[in-house]
């Protein structure tokens, strides 16, 4: 076991005391001191202790690393003050050095000034800026409301810049802070050590939420989530809801993780939106926010503790090429468990198609090739959406075939879970592996589907794909389009350009040289066909607010509608919730309605 000892008052440097056996994989201490909060109720900074074991630079090597900017998010890597490395030998002198690695991420290294090896304390504060407004961007950065912060680890915790594994242990220190202080983390709800030994990648993937949040902790499993901020409603049962869909999980796909973490908080500018982290997910809520959208997102997140992107091919970097594996099958089984589990109505589970659909069959670059997904995913939100849109639409199709090929006994499931076990066994899980088991279900004709798949040929599944008490029909949908270059928006500033007259932006009084002064999600944009897009802009010394409907011309697009075989209940296969949180009634069915 590992001892903490202190030495005098705040964060001390971790002594890692092993008693006994020496340990499978070195340690990663991780101290953290909230400040206490102001009275505005907001956390000013945090104080953060980093402790690494066999940490080993020469001189001029990279000692350790944050990123800059992570996925587009803007970091604390150049706000960290007090800043201070130490070993065995004393201090360790460090020159910085920023580098750019493609368009959506640097990062910030520190490089040793003499050689280092053993173990290495980093010391420094995060501060936080209270007045930064909401992104609609993935919620890595430091956030602080209601007492409480909270922050992915790419966000602010300096971590060795080397890719060995090593077990995390968190402590949390509110002597600063005040009574009453609650740390929550990956690892789960106060002090905690990861289950297992975690790759600088994975340990950069780990969220952290200090000071009052609210909490729920399952009494069963190791299910726990966190909160921030006020919800509109009572969190508990929607985490309840979560937690028995996550036992559903483990029990269908035949393992689970040891524990699993939920972490909400508020954001006004992009409620709903949620970012897969290490055995834990995190999401937004705002005012407005209703259980039943929420619900989508839970069981879309929390599926990525399961099914995550194929390995690596030796001539492909990155994972953006992949996205159509990880992300497809997870809107798939977003709305195809929850159903067979009986914990979504037949109308939500139809709502959940069809927004998928609609978006799909409206997108102008639906037949992007998935080798240009990369280059496009974080410059236009149409390009975004293809491997969630098409990738799931693609598996409902697979799904499908398999089961009129095998009569019913054999599934997409089948497929999946092959793979999932080769992964736990040490065995690559890649494209070939999916070409190999493809093919073993439908043969080279389900080969040559995939590859026009991946090539932009767009995906229709069978009108029976969903079920017998469902069947597909074509309805008129407009095309998202924001009427001008989607360029605007990645420009610092933003200025609107390329402004395509009689479009609605146009119509809505938008003009070229417009500065667009905040941004907007975009991505739940497109598959909602009545939402209103509202911006503001300057225009010389006037600022402006514009509002109109993102939308431009009409398609026929297909859509699924319920027989008279599906107006019941939804299927009973595996009723796995005991919760208070009902699923039936709510904002899903009542979207289709109106259909």
């Amino acid at each position: 076991m590992a001892r903490y000892l202190s030495r005098g008052r705040g964060l001390a440097p971790v002594a890692l005391i092993l008693i006994g056996a020496a340990p499978a994989a070195p340690r990663l201490a991780i101290g953290l001191a909230p400040a206490t909060p102001d009275a505005a109720h907001h956390i000013p900074y945090v104080d953060v202790v980093v402790t690494a074991q066999d940490v080993h630079a020469a001189p001029g090597d990279p000692l350790f690393s944050l990123a800059l900017v992570a996925n587009t998010v803007t970091t604390s890597a150049k706000d960290l003050t007090r800043l201070g490395f130490a070993d065995e030998a004393g201090p360790i002198g460090v020159a910085v050095r920023d580098e750019a690695e493609d368009g959506s991420d640097s990062r910030r290294v520190w490089l040793a000034n003499r050689a280092v090896n053993g173990t290495v304390t980093v010391r420094y504060r995060v501060p936080i800026d209270s007045a930064a407004p909401p992104l609609a961007l993935p919620q890595y950065e430091m956030r602080t409301e209601g007492d409480t912060f909270s922050a992915a680890a790419n966000a602010f915790l300096l971590l060795p810049d080397d890719q060995r594994s090593r077990v995390a242990q968190v402590r949390w220190d509110f002597a600063a802070y005040g009574a009453g202080g609650v740390g929550v983390s990956s690892f789960g709800v106060g002090d905690a050590t990861s289950a297992a030994a975690l790759s600088t990648d994975r340990l950069n993937s780990v969220y952290y939420m200090g000071g009052h949040p609210g909490t729920y902790r399952s009494n069963d499993d190791g299910f726990f989530a966190g909160w921030q901020g006020q919800p509109p409603f009572d969190m508990a049962p929607l985490m309840c809801w979560a937690g028995d869909l996550h036992r559903f999980y483990g029990r269908f796909f035949r393992y689970a993780p040891d524990s699993f973490g939920v972490f909400g908080r508020t954001n006004s500018r992009n409620p709903g939106s949620g970012i897969g982290l290490a055995d834990s997910f995190a999401y937004t809520f705002n005012d407005s926010s209703v259980p039943a959208d929420l619900r989508t997102l839970l069981a879309h997140e929390m599926l990525h503790s399961w099914v995550n992107s194929l390995d690596a091919s030796m001539d492909k970097a990155g994972g953006l090429d992949r996205s159509w594996f990880g992300e497809g099958l997870a809107v798939h089984y977003q709305r195809a468990l929850p159903f067979r589990a009986g914990m979504i109505s037949a109308r939500d589970f139809l709502a959940d198609v069809n927004e998928t659909a609609g978006r799909y069959y409206t997108n102008i670059k639906i037949g992007t090739p998935n080798a240009d997904i990369p280059a496009g995913f974080w410059r236009d939100t149409r390009v975004r959406v293809l491997p969630y849109d098409r990738g799931s639409l693609y598996f409902d199709t697979v799904d499908a075939e398999i089961r009129a090929r095998s009569r019913g006994a054999r599934s997409l499931d089948d497929i999946v879970r092959t793979m999932l076990a080769a992964r736990r066994a040490g065995k690559p899980m890649n494209e070939a592996l999916w070409r190999k088991l493809l093919n073993a279900e439908l043969g080279a004709p389900g080969v040559v589907e995939f590859d026009a798949m991946l090539a932009g040929r767009t995906v229709i599944p069978p009108s029976n794909a969903y079920g017998p008490q469902f069947r597909r029909v074509s309805r008129p949908l407009r095309r998202f389009d924001l009427g001008f270059d989607p360029a605007s928006l990645l420009a610092r500033p933003r200025i609107v350009q390329g402004l395509v007259p009689g479009s609605q932006a146009a119509l809505a009084g938008l003009r070229d040289g417009d500065e667009i002064l905040d941004s907007f999600p975009q991505d739940a944009l497109q598959g909602n066909q009545q939402a209103y897009l509202a911006i503001a802009v300057r225009r010389g010394d006037r600022s402006l607010a514009i509002r109109y409907q993102p939308r431009g011309e009409t398609v026929s697009a297909y859509q699924w509608a319920l027989t008279g075989a599906g107006q019941g209940p939804a299927p009973q296969h595996d009723r796995a919730s005991s919760c208070s949180a009902t699923t039936g009634g709510d904002r899903h069915g009542d979207r289709m309605d109106r259909d």
